[in-house]
């Protein structure tokens, strides 16, 4: 997240929002090894479910569904929520603008309904 906060400051932005949301799936990928018992291998299933970049597996690997499903009645958290739902690591291939970037880096960063902030209670 560092990373991509750097570029987007410095106009770096199709590779600040690819970043951005390596982030988001890096925050869930924590919160999944969180629940994997120390000195225990997971069954291969959840290995290769793990390996996946899209926003919504992790979300449902990592448990956290029914929160995000609860968390998303906010409506300040819910549109930020679109925004990270959107990405792909595709967007490594794309052109991505200041508006777009400046969205997803508000998405991400917000210190109240960002969804680091969010995250970050489950790691």
């Amino acid at each position: 997240m560092e990373d991509a906060r750097l570029l987007f400051e410095n106009g770096r932005y199709s590779n600040a929002y690819y970043l951005y949301g390596y982030a988001v799936e890096l925050g869930l990928k924590a919160c999944i090894a969180r629940q994997i018992v120390a000195e225990t291998i997971p069954d291969k299933v959840i290995l290769n479910r793990f390996l996946t970049h899209r926003i919504a597996d992790l979300v449902a690997l990592a448990g956290l569904a029914s929160v995000l499903q609860e968390r998303r009645k906010d409506t300040e958290f819910d549109v930020r929520w679109a925004v990270i739902a959107e990405w792909s690591e595709e967007a490594r291939y794309d052109l991505t603008d200041a508006v777009v970037t400046t969205a997803m880096h508000d998405a991400i960063e917000h210190a109240e309904h960002g969804i680091m902030a969010w995250l970050k209670q489950y790691w």
